[in-house]
């Protein structure tokens, strides 16, 4: 029976590897094409590029042989010639998708800067005479004639696998018992094949940004293939026709409302930092936009214009377990999270403005909006093309490093991070087996000890330029196995564990000479979407969230009230440190008395819109069904959210066509 089985799938097997080969080839291929680009990069740099562009691969040859080893297991009932034949004409034609993409990658990078995606679609659909005019006179002849002789060598050389022969009848044991086994050998093998597509039997699925490991971008790109970037991008949306709720007219009208403030000729274009509201009109014409913030809150936040920064994301800690900003809440969840927002700048009004990991973290660490139907982190052209708080810090003289205990890979989180200038990341594979103890990865309490040795190491205390470092933990996050019981309910019990790893760590903070010039800021990337059970996805308390400042580096410790959301940490952060922000476009300043301040929230094809005085939250999947109409009497909430909606993605339009 193993004889038959290899007999029978070793061919589809090695040809699986042939086509490994081919794509780790077309990397040196693409390198030498672009030598004006790579000829400044060592070959230790060249190799690296096709070491870890290996894992993507992989998966593209998984893809191109998956329909073969499928048909191995109808092959194993089936004998006969049939197999053979298709086997010949599969191969045939399967490398003509991957020459075109594989040639055409090569010439478009030289224009476009990027590897290829669904973008070249837009063109050759809109007008395909402009869009050869990308390629010189040369390429248009060269090419062609490179894909034909490459094609004919490649068919050559792939059908040496299928000689075409006389078919003769094959005699073998047509019993069930044996029939049985071979199939499972074959399900098995496409099992295997199903893992390589996957990209590992880890949590995150193969993405763009699993092969970036440069600081070098180009040869992030070198390391990325084509076939993989080209048709992951395929599914994405025309954002320019998503969300149309109005004329871009009447959504300027709206936001110029909504902003009290002017656009410059572009309707699609939000003004980058707000002016004073003029005159009494503008005021008027808010009717209920909270222009305000507290008197208190004006004081400078820090005391330091230059302090190291630890950014906390806390998983899936909602503002209902936490009576700082819900006196109505369990006073055993997160005791620690209530008795440091009496010593710290606590934030009261604060709204999380997604309902994923994914995109609550963008919104942090991007000022970047959640979108309904869309995630920007696993968009990585969209990645590299928003504002990152990262970026901007270390363009200022901040050192950056990102930590968490799971899986960096996941929904395409190195490859966001990478575009923020993130080089320096600590994640799972860097601890040992032994401590990654739940399902995710390093529970929180190893991570925040990691965290707290690292703050307070000579070499972290001594260095010369500021560092932002951003912790990400993940124990409050289901299946909710953490080394913690005290509470019956699960994700009541991790949230407790967090909150007590959290309080552990700054008492000790506290108490090293790394507190005195640190700036924490603790938040969480989203809410648990389950707790308390009585609250639905859409509902505003879904999204209410606690967010706090601490540190040797605050100013005076106080309660701010104004209303804000996830975004708007960019703008109010940069300000702080006198840092121009005018790019992070949907970021406000929270401490700017001479903004409208709001909040902004999306759920699965939905969004809210919240002011001091109205709400509006509209379920698109159903003819923009509104959820709130009665807190919104004046439907200016709604005309505003529905214009700010519209606008985000106009602005993802943007993003994608750069």
């Amino acid at each position: 029976m193993h004889t038959q089985l290899c007999c029978l799938m070793k061919k589809k097997i090695a040809l699986y590897f042939v086509f490994v080969l081919l794509f780790v080839l077309t990397k040196p291929l693409f390198m030498l094409y672009h030598l004006d680009i790579y000829s400044a990069y060592p070959t230790a740099e060249w190799l690296k590029v096709m070491w870890f562009g290996l894992p993507q691969d992989f998966t593209c040859a998984g893809y191109v042989m998956a329909l073969p080893f499928l048909l191995g297991i109808v092959h194993v009932w089936f004998r006969g010639p049939w197999h053979d034949s298709f086997m010949r004409w599969y191969l045939r034609l399967i490398i003509i998708p991957v020459l075109i993409v594989f040639l055409c990658d090569m010439e478009l990078y030289t224009h476009w800067g990027f590897r290829l995606d669904s973008t070249v679609l837009g063109y050759l659909l809109d007008s395909p005479l402009e869009a050869l005019q990308y390629a010189p006179v040369w390429a248009l002849i060269v090419l062609p004639i490179a894909f034909f002789a490459i094609w004919w060598v490649m068919q050559k050389m792939l059908l040496k696998f299928y000689p075409k022969t006389k078919y003769e009848r094959e005699e073998y044991a047509p019993f069930l018992k044996p029939l049985l086994w071979r199939t499972l050998g074959a399900i098995l093998l496409c099992g295997l094949l199903f893992v390589a597509i996957r990209g590992g039997v880890s949590t995150s699925t193969m993405n763009v940004g699993r092969v970036y490991f440069s600081e070098s971008m180009p040869l992030n790109h070198a390391a990325t293939n084509p076939l993989f970037s080209f048709f992951s991008s395929l599914g994405k949306k025309d954002f320019s026709r998503q969300y149309r709720f109005m004329s871009d007219e009447e959504a300027e009208q709206a936001m110029l409302d909504l902003l009290a403030a002017g656009v410059s000729g572009n309707a699609k274009t939000l003004p980058k930092e707000p002016t004073a509201l003029a005159d009494s009109t503008q005021q008027t014409a808010l009717n209920g936009m909270p222009s305000h913030v507290d008197a208190k809150a004006e004081l400078p936040l820090l005391r330091d214009k230059h302090p190291n920064i630890l950014l906390v994301i806390l998983e899936s800690i909602c503002g209902s377990t936490c009576t700082s900003v819900n006196p109505n809440a369990d006073t055993a969840i997160t005791p620690n999270i209530s008795r440091l927002y009496q010593e710290s700048i606590g934030f009261t009004n604060f709204y999380a403005n997604s309902f994923r990991t994914d995109r609550g973290i963008v919104s942090i660490m991007a000022g970047y909006p959640g979108q309904p139907t869309h995630s920007l982190m696993k968009d990585q052209n969209l990645c590299n093309n928003v504002p990152h708080l990262s970026r901007r810090l270390n363009e200022n003289g901040y050192t950056l490093q990102y930590i968490h205990g799971g899986d960096i890979d996941f929904t395409n989180k190195k490859g966001f991070l990478r575009a923020g200038n993130i080089m320096d990341i600590v994640w799972a594979k860097d601890f040992p087996i032994a401590e990654r103890l739940s399902k995710w990865g390093v529970p929180d309490g190893p991570m925040f000890d990691y965290t707290y040795d690292l703050l307070t190491s000579e070499e972290t205390l001594n260095q010369e330029r500021p560092y932002f470092k951003v912790l990400q933990t993940l124990s409050s996050h289901e299946p909710f196995d953490v080394p913690f019981h005290r509470l019956a309910d699960p994700y009541s019990n991790s949230a407790a564990y967090s909150d007590s790893c959290l309080g552990a760590f700054i008492d000790k903070l506290k108490l090293s000479p790394a507190w005195e010039n640190l700036l924490v800021i603790v938040l969480p990337d989203h809410c648990f979407g389950k707790y308390p059970t009585n609250v639905q996805n859409h509902e505003l308390a879904r999204y209410k969230i606690p967010m706090f400042w601490t540190g040797g580096a605050i100013g005076e410790p106080r309660l701010i009230h104004t209303l804000g959301s996830q975004v708007d940490i960019a703008a109010t952060l940069l300000n702080e440190l006198d840092i121009a922000h005018e790019d992070f476009i949907f970021s406000k300043d929270l401490m700017n008395s001479k903004l409208p301040h709001f909040a902004f929230y999306s759920f699965s094809d939905g969004f809210g819109f919240v002011t001091d005085s109205c709400v509006y939250i509209q379920d698109n999947q159903h003819d923009g069904f509104p959820l709130s109409d009665s807190a919104d009497p004046n439907g200016k909430a709604e005309r505003w959210g529905k214009a700010y909606l519209q606008r985000i993605y106009d602005d993802l339009a943007e993003r994608v066509a750069r």
